[in-house]
């Protein structure tokens, strides 16, 4: 069966992907595949220049290392898509392709709407130079599919999901309950703009003048000042409580006292805390953007709003907060459309987008074409 070389994040690095890889990777285990991870990216959150090149070279004798004593079918490097992984990917690829082909990015987020964007050309060219050197793309959404194909044909891209394991019961969510001051709605995500978290903050006055409940938000980030200082602003300091960064049991009990779940994003794949939100039994208010667009039904899974919509995002959560009915739905949804998403289902499919890629690079090279990244 397929021998599968793994480029992971380092175990206890914050986000989703250290979580998600190792549900892959036992799911592809299971299905006969020989997976070898190997771990890859920053050690702590906040690195110096120095220690993140030392790092980076340590790592690269680290990969060719590990492919000097093996031979893999495919390698594949999780990561991301900005100016620190562009610069650190196309020197790993570079690594990788001397000794294992074909070489697939996978994705965790994207920012391929640059790539179709006027400007930005020394990063247009950092991403042609990429995908130069490998061949297959993984993202989380068919836009995200879309907009890399309108930047480049070639290599092909494949839309995927990430695997979710179930960690909530099927016991009644707090979600059905009758909405009261007790009420929480949740957030949970990098404070950052992007994520809509200001354009929450500045919604929140106007449901509470509608429905008492209050705002729970989890996470860090860059914008945590500003946060804090529009808060005061809107008078808000006694019904939003900033939790900070969470994990484990202590994320899995704020999903668990929370009535609503809200992610106002303007740019995501798939974000994992939507099938927290999912498995939790939780409504959900999004914007109907990449993954979302592709998971979701209106109404039926979600209220779906605009990204940057202040007066539609307070509207849904009010509606959503004084239906119970259209909770109650919800919830019986999104508890079944969890199951998509069971690691032996995802891995098949992962499997699948793999053996392409194999079977694409198979045939160029006995037709003799010039491979990408191929020395000249």
């Amino acid at each position: 069966m397929m021998r599968i070389f793994m480029l992971v994040q380092q175990t206890g690095a914050r986000g989703s992907v250290p979580t998600l890889a190792p549900q892959l990777v036992g799911a592809l285990r299971s299905l006969g595949c020989t997976v070898v991870t190997h771990p890859w990216g920053k050690h702590r959150e906040h690195e110096s220049t120095p220690q993140m090149v030392g790092r980076l070279v340590r790592d690269l004798l680290s990969v060719r290392r590990q492919l000097r004593n093996h031979a893999f079918d495919v390698a594949v490097v999780k990561t991301a898509h900005d100016w620190r992984t562009l610069l650190r990917d196309i020197a790993v690829v570079l690594v990788i392709r001397r000794r294992c082909r074909p070489v697939v990015l996978h994705f965790h987020g994207s920012r391929s709407s640059w790539l179709i964007e006027p400007g930005r050309h020394s990063f247009k060219l950092a991403t042609a130079i990429l995908l130069a050197h490998v061949d297959g793309i993984m993202v989380l959404s068919r836009e995200e599919q879309r907009q890399w194909e309108a930047f480049r044909r070639r290599p092909p891209i494949f839309t995927v999901k990430n695997p979710y394991v179930s960690v909530f019961s099927a016991a009644p969510p707090e979600s059905l309950s009758a909405v009261g001051p007790s009420t929480r709605v949740l957030f949970v995500g990098r404070l950052i703009e992007e994520k809509g978290i200001f354009d929450l903050v500045e919604a929140f006055p106007s449901v509470l003048e509608q429905t008492p409940c209050q705002l729970v938000v989890v996470g860090e980030g860059d914008g945590d000042r500003e946060l804090r200082r529009r808060i005061s602003g809107l008078g808000l300091d006694g019904h939003v409580r900033l939790a900070g960064y969470l994990s484990g049991t202590d994320l899995d009990e704020e999903y668990r006292a929370a009535s609503l779940f809200v992610l106002p994003s303007w740019s995501e794949g798939f974000p994992t805390v939507l099938t927290e939100a999912m498995d939790a039994g939780l409504p959900i208010v999004t914007t109907r953007i990449r993954g979302a667009a592709d998971h979701f039904m209106p109404d039926e899974n979600v209220l779906f709003v605009e990204p940057h919509d202040v007066k539609g995002l307070a509207s849904s959560m009010i509606r959503l907060l004084r239906d119970q009915n259209l909770r109650a739905r919800m919830v019986s949804a999104n508890r079944k459309k969890i199951r998509m998403f069971e690691p032996e289902l995802v891995a098949g499919e992962y499997l699948g987008v793999l053996q392409e890629v194999i079977r694409k690079h198979d045939v160029k090279a006995e037709s003799g074409q010039k491979m990408p990244g191929a020395e000249a």
